[in-house]
């Protein structure tokens, strides 16, 4: 495992939280600031899609998206490929006012913009 130095993981940690935060204002045309182009994105039985358009259109045209997007338990794991492995708890409060649980599994990559989340698999609790 390699070492995540300091600057980075303030860097990927705020990228996790700025995802939230684009997600509940619906502003999807942000989500290059926190998506890589190539985005591998998986929440089983809800939405999949691969790259960075089909991400947002699949965004826009989702029926019932959560309303309150929330992370913790943050684990960041450097590899040697110079990527970072992020592993958290959310929470989301959907339109019913219900709250589910999630992890996230994220794979990060460094880019010419800063860090970006290459991958996303989110696996219901």
């Amino acid at each position: 495992m390699a070492r995540i130095a300091e600057i980075d993981r303030i860097d990927i940690t705020d990228i996790l939280n700025k995802v939230a935060y684009i997600l509940d204002s619906k502003e999807y045309d942000r989500m290059g600031d926190v998506f890589a182009e190539d985005i591998q994105f998986s929440n089983p039985g809800r939405l999949t899609a691969n790259g960075l358009d089909e991400l947002k259109t699949a965004f826009r045209n989702f029926p019932a998206p959560s309303l309150s997007h929330h992370i913790t338990n943050l684990i960041l794991s450097g590899s040697e490929d110079g990527t970072v492995q992020a592993l958290c708890k959310a929470l989301s409060q959907r339109a019913d006012k219900s709250i589910v649980a999630a992890e996230y599994t994220d794979i990060l990559k460094k880019t010419s913009n800063g860090w970006r989340i290459a991958s996303r698999t989110i696996k219901p609790l």
